[in-house]
């Protein structure tokens, strides 16, 4: 076998390991690829998935980040290497590297909301609420964002537009629509 065959054979047992729940597998099978390969990002990513999966955060925004630096252009890696520092508390990484996946790739409504939402977690409700504006407008059935939306209008004294996204969820997501209710009667 060669060094190709060798490394998607390992990305491809990675693969099958990480979807079956098989992370420490998952984790061995990929660290030996970026041995074989270490210029490809895709292992890289495919690491820092199987990390994070497995609870391993700093870990996983180790491996997104050599995933991004091989590959500058993946707005997906850096989309998951924001939500990564979020869930290590580091919002501030969190939006500039959310930031750099919106430059790649504009119309990421996914991108938006969680920008928003790391906006909202450091106190910067305006950031948030035009972050939040904006991935409505890509994608308006998105419950996640609208309910997030009204979380922020409500922070800015702005009950009206959080009573308008709760009409809006009301038809779109009941369950959700019931969530926000309990914050607009509290």
């Amino acid at each position: 076998m060669n060094r190709e065959t060798d490394y998607a054979k390992l990305l491809f047992q990675g693969n099958a390991y990480d979807n079956l729940g098989m992370f420490k597998e998952a984790i061995k099978s990929y660290k030996q690829a970026v041995r074989i390969d270490p210029s490809n990002g895709e292992a890289y990513c495919s690491l820092g998935n199987a990390c994070s999966r497995s609870g391993m955060f700093k870990e996983a925004v180790e491996a997104y980040k050599q995933g991004v630096r091989r590959n500058p252009q993946d707005a997906l890696a850096y989309y998951i290497l924001g939500t990564t520092y979020s869930k290590l508390g580091n919002y501030q990484a969190a939006v500039a590297t959310t930031k750099r996946a919106i430059q790649i790739r504009p119309a990421m409504s996914g991108a938006h909301k969680n920008l928003g939402i790391f906006y909202y977690r450091l106190g910067m409700y305006n950031e948030a609420k035009e972050s939040l504006n904006q991935s409505i407008k890509i994608e308006p059935d998105n419950a996640n964002a609208r309910y997030n939306f009204a979380l922020v209008c409500l922070e800015l004294h702005d009950r009206n537009s959080a009573l308008q996204e709760y009409k809006i969820l009301k038809g779109l997501a009941p369950d959700v629509a019931d969530k926000l209710s309990e914050k607009l009667l509290a």
